[in-house]
């Protein structure tokens, strides 16, 4: 005797369902592609780190991972957690109704302060390692800020 052995077919509404999510999954993978190539959200404007980022793009690797590692273990300086409370602290400051400028202002000053703090660490940091370098260092240094300087004066395509 010969068995037949019966194929079962996947339904019509799953190959419609799967089509649709593999074409908005090809959709976002776009979007996502064309906001990378264009440089993200900052684009054309100033980085999260402003006037440091030559500086600290061009040290040597070592050098550039001694300042963040000095930064980063320097405990005077906020952690993640106060700079969450901070957070917190501004978004209770925001629902209090009346609205109340004077206590949204304190939290905006104490995080300018950590702010402020930081960088002035961070400075510190990056003139210990740029006085260890030699003449000759520093000299390279000095072509690699420029140059980043000049990569970034370069207009984009598509920008004004």
């Amino acid at each position: 005797m010969q068995e037949e052995t019966e194929t079962k077919r996947c339904p019509l509404w799953i190959k419609i369902v799967l089509a649709l999510s593999l074409a908005l999954n090809l959709c976002i993978a776009g979007l996502v592609a064309g906001f990378v190539l264009r440089g993200g959200p900052m684009a054309g404007r100033a980085p999260a780190m402003g006037y440091a980022m030559p500086y600290v793009l061009a040290l040597p690797r070592e050098l550039r991972r001694d300042v963040f590692k000095a930064v980063r273990n320097d405990d005077s300086l906020p952690d993640r957690r106060a700079r969450r409370e901070e957070y917190r602290d501004m978004i209770k400051a925001l629902k209090v109704t009346p609205f109340d400028a004077t206590a949204v202002e304190a939290v905006l000053l104490r995080q300018g302060e950590g702010v402020s703090r930081v960088q002035t660490a961070s400075q510190a940091a990056w003139l210990e390692a740029v006085s260890g370098l030699s003449d000759e260092e520093r000299s390279a240094y000095t072509d690699r800020i420029q140059d980043a300087l000049n990569r970034n004066d370069r207009p984009k395509k598509g920008r004004n």
